[in-house]
């Protein structure tokens, strides 16, 4: 089985492995203006959290499963306990002392490494993901944040399959930085995401892929939208 990522709408995925493992990166569901109708993800064994806006951990509590486990730093694990205290008891990276940028932390031979990301944040501090899946596919979450030379650490440090990245500008990196960031990662496909949910946004991808054919890099851009799939081979 190949692993499957699903753009749920602005910066909201859901990726099913080849084990039928569920992770959710940033959910965000139930006041979602981009997710369509009928739209439900699984319940999730792994949620990751980048960082503690309302439009990237509101869904936390309802989406996660009964042996799931939520990857965040722990002043946003300390912020989600205190906002919902069904979750005090349940299953936090580390016991609930969380995890920070530089970090890797290995749950069942998945290997997650938070990297910084440019952003705000009301507790903790911004982030990204990098996720090492067991079939040998590597998937790097930008998260909210703008674009970064050391990016092409990156690049050095990990062979990137799939980049998921923001295009929408306001609050994120806009296309041209977008742009820059594809080829400072040089992953092999990039799906844009953080776009197209609010009027204040970036309606569509199109300039995003204008910009990214000038470069001279063998990626390929592959929008979605909310609600569909694209299978990581």
């Amino acid at each position: 089985m190949a692993t499957k990522v699903r753009w749920i709408g602005h910066a909201f995925f859901e990726i099913t492995t080849q084990h039928d493992r569920t992770i959710l990166i940033d959910p965000y569901i139930e006041e979602n203006p981009a997710t369509p109708e009928g739209v439900i993800p699984d319940e999730a064994d792994m949620i990751l959290i980048t960082h503690d806006h309302f439009d990237h951990l509101e869904s936390v509590a309802s989406l996660l499963g009964p042996e799931g486990i939520i990857f965040a730093q722990p002043e946003v694990i300390t912020k989600i306990q205190d906002e919902n205290p069904e979750l005090e008891d349940r299953n936090f990276v580390n016991d609930g002392i969380g995890m920070n940028i530089g970090g890797t932390v290995e749950y069942d031979g998945i290997k997650v490494t938070m990297v910084q990301a440019f952003h705000s944040s009301g507790v903790g501090s911004p982030s990204g993901f990098i996720v090492r899946l067991t079939d040998d596919n590597t998937i790097y979450y930008a998260g909210d944040t703008g674009v970064f030379s050391s990016m092409e650490l990156f690049n050095e440090l990990y062979d990137i399959n799939l980049a998921l990245l923001p295009i929408g500008s306001v609050f994120t990196m806009d296309p041209a930085q977008a742009a820059l960031a594809t080829r400072l990662l040089q992953p092999d496909v990039v799906i844009p995401m953080h776009y197209g949910t609010f009027p204040i946004l970036v309606e569509t991808a199109d300039e995003f892929i204008e910009l990214v054919s000038k470069e001279s890099i063998d990626t390929e851009v592959k929008p979605i939208n909310p609600g569909e799939s694209y299978l990581l081979k």
